[in-house]
């Protein structure tokens, strides 16, 4: 009896191991989860979408070793050019043709605005890496998509109220870019520096990709005598141009200048050198913030990219990391969109920028950084002087 009762056991061992390698064999041809990435990769806003695609494959390449669960994953890339007409038809190629199964980007408001209604309709899992426009996760929030980043009045609201209420500037210009995210950014600082107790805004609009900023700073220029500070909401091209020339005009050290992060972004300082020595910023990120989390993603990016990272590949890394703590919640069952879509809405952890989690409609909620152009070491940096946190997209100010 003994013996037959031994044999059923190795029997139901062997089949069980059987099975096993049935089910890992089938694992192993799974066919990949494919994630379309849509960022601008030329045209002026290529910096920023080159930058977001190096932190979301630094998370999925690196970190993740191209698969999740052991399901392999492809990163199909295609360049929006920072066009709504291109990125529109560059979406309908990943989703009909290459049939991707999550979106991640673009930097491009006007892209983004463009594609939502066709990602909502059929529902499919998108991560917005950067394009700020309030209405995509307000009025035009859909189920589908999702934003890693922030809105414009959101990157915008820690720091006008921080330049009023602890910094005490009153009358202030606000330099910003000419085209819908611009202007949405400029307002949202506005408003959140009027209501820390600000007085007057002059308000200089430029066009996107300006590369000659002589008129708008000579404008700046004329009204410094009725100014406290400066506000610069300013990133691609004109950033470093504008720094340079803030330099060449006599303006440094007359006047203090402000400026949203990315305006001072690391790739920009390597350029512009000592000129922004002393700028003062706000943005949900820095290199050289000093946390565990933030020194291995330093220390990994550098290994991959030799260089530090920026705040764009930190925007990169955030998107790629948000779809894959959700798709390791199902297991790699991206198929089952309602499953996925509801284990995006739960995603929280310890990013290298601080703690990250979405809100009720989808967007990130995250801490605001006052930081300082500073030389440390002989290299240029955004040292943090301060924190803002959970600053979300309907974040009301601290009354004065």
């Amino acid at each position: 009896m003994r013996r037959k009762t031994v044999s059923r056991v190795l029997v139901g061992l062997v089949v069980a191991l059987a099975l096993a390698g049935v089910a890992l064999v089938a694992q192993a041809q799974r066919e990949p989860i494919r994630i379309g990435l849509l960022n601008a990769i030329t045209g002026p806003l290529a910096v920023n979408g080159t930058e977001i695609n190096e932190g979301i494959r630094l998370y999925w390449e690196d970190e993740m070793g191209s698969q999740v669960a052991g399901r392999p994953v492809r990163l199909l890339v295609e360049d929006d050019e920072g066009k709504a007409d291109v990125g529109l038809t560059k979406i309908r190629k990943l989703v009909e043709s290459d049939r991707v199964h999550l979106i991640l980007g673009p930097v491009s408001s006007a892209v983004a605005v463009a594609f939502r209604d066709y990602v909502h309709e059929r529902a499919i899992p998108t991560i917005i890496t950067q394009a700020t426009a309030n209405s995509l996760t307000a009025e035009k929030a859909s189920p589908s998509l999702f934003r890693s980043a922030m809105s414009s009045y959101q990157q915008e609201a820690g720091g006008g109220w921080y330049v009023a209420a602890k910094l005490g500037h009153k009358r202030i210009a606000v330099v910003a870019l000419d085209y819908v995210a611009g202007h949405e950014q400029a307002d949202g600082f506005i408003k959140a520096f009027m209501e820390g107790g600000g007085q007057s805004v002059d308000k200089v609009l430029m066009p996107l990709g300006a590369m000659d900023v002589a008129p708008y700073i000579t404008r700046v220029q004329d009204k410094a005598p009725q100014l406290d500070a400066v506000v610069g909401i300013l990133w691609g091209p004109s950033a470093p141009q504008w720094l340079k020339a803030w330099n060449e005009y006599g303006l440094k050290g007359k006047l203090p200048l402000l400026t949203l992060g990315e305006t001072v972004n690391e790739t920009y300082l390597r350029s512009v050198g000592d000129p922004a020595l002393g700028v003062v910023s706000w943005l949900s990120y820095s290199p050289v913030l000093d946390t565990a989390e933030n020194k291995r993603f330093v220390q990994a990016f550098n290994k991959k990219f030799r260089k530090d990272p920026v705040y764009n590949n930190h925007l990169g890394y955030l998107a790629a990391k948000s779809g894959g703590e959700a798709m390791k919640a199902v297991n790699a069952n991206v198929e089952d969109k309602a499953r996925f879509l509801a284990a995006l809405r739960k995603v929280s952890f310890e990013a290298p920028g601080g703690a990250f989690r979405f809100d009720e409609k989808q967007n990130a909620i995250i801490p605001t950084y006052i930081r300082r152009v500073d030389k440390v070491g002989g290299k240029l940096q955004n040292t943090v002087l301060d924190v803002v946190n959970d600053v979300d997209q309907f974040w009301k100010p601290p009354k004065p």
